[in-house]
């Protein structure tokens, strides 16, 4: 049965039944689909997978296999023309701003294969293989991200979370005798992109943020719109060692991503800090140690992730939970 998932008015598909069909008994995880996947801007984490003969369309028509919302996007912007043998062609659709191929202008229709790189309009795509268990997690990641009482702006549990169910989550991990983290992160310099950029562009940065987030943690981990530009992880089952490479994970993949595509020279990097629960503890001591890392991250220079450890001095949560 196909499986279709909305996030912010697009419509996305996942055919397992179509990918057995198509290949007979070869239902291991270890089989492959070529799928376009939106890799920065507003559309991040949109994807479809591709079946041999099939022709995806792409652009802002509601028509489209692939709808992306940005204006730079024309309604039938591009199609991906799939083989019978599973060869990959690129074609544009005579679109206003035109469709790159690995930063060729496509006047042709253009082969790709994984590993490239398209430009639809300003919105940058990647043609990836992913397996059954990638799709899976990826559809995961965008029910997460769509389902009720999320925070509106980034779609992330709100800061309810803390204090209505994470309780219960500390007691069954004492009970369990398994660890449990969290991490703060915070935006560097998120006032000067706001007074910079305007505030549309700054909810465009936290919503990019909160997506990064979820696509590069568990699916087990609850991702939290704390408040402003600031965010937190709670990690079930994890310990300190495991946090921190969670937390370093996250602090590059938001170095490095592509925020040009929001702005010119635009760019945006976060400070993180990272705590394990101590038996006994209360949940507020617990988070005030993260939070305590996060602020001496950024004293210390912002970009960092630091771990907290005896004999740091505590800090404030402005709007903690009890």
């Amino acid at each position: 049965m196909t499986k279709k998932t909305d996030i912010a008015g697009t419509t996305l598909t996942i055919a397992r039944s179509e990918i057995l069909k198509v290949r007979g008994n070869r239902s291991s995880p270890d089989f492959n689909l070529p799928t376009l996947r939106v890799i920065a801007g507003p559309d991040m984490l949109r994807f479809v997978s591709i079946y041999p003969g099939q022709t995806v369309k792409i652009g802002r028509d509601e028509s489209c296999e692939l709808i992306l919302t940005h204006g730079s996007v024309s309604r039938i912007h591009a199609t991906v023309v799939s083989s019978d043998d599973g060869t990959l062609t690129l074609h544009d659709k005579g679109s206003t701003n035109g469709t790159t191929h690995n930063m060729l202008k496509v006047t042709e229709p253009s082969r790709i294969q994984v590993g490239d790189q398209i430009q639809i309009g300003r919105v940058v795509l990647r043609v990836e293989s992913l397996g059954l268990n990638e799709l899976s997690h990826l559809s995961k990641v965008v029910e997460r991200l769509t389902l009720a009482n999320k925070d509106a702006l980034t779609g992330l549990v709100t800061r309810r979370f803390l204090k209505e169910e994470l309780p219960n989550l500390v007691i069954r991990h004492e009970l369990a005798e398994v660890p449990l983290a969290v991490l703060f992160l915070d935006l560097d310099h998120f006032g000067e992109i706001n007074k910079v950029y305007l505030h549309d562009l700054g909810d465009d940065v936290l919503r990019s943020v909160a997506r990064l987030m979820v696509m590069h943690v568990r699916d087990s981990d609850i991702c939290v719109r704390y408040g402003g530009e600031e965010f937190l992880a709670v990690l079930p089952n994890c310990d300190l060692e495991g946090a921190l490479q969670t937390a370093e994970r996250l602090r590059v993949e938001i170095q490095d991503h592509d925020w040009e595509i929001f702005a010119e020279n635009l760019k945006v990097t976060a400070s993180l800090g990272v705590s394990e629960y101590r038996p006994k503890e209360t949940t507020r001591d617990w988070l005030r140690r993260a939070n305590s890392a996060m602020l001496l991250a950024k004293k210390e220079g912002r970009n960092r992730t630091l771990v907290w450890e005896d004999g740091m001095s505590l800090g404030t949560l402005d709007r903690g939970t009890e």
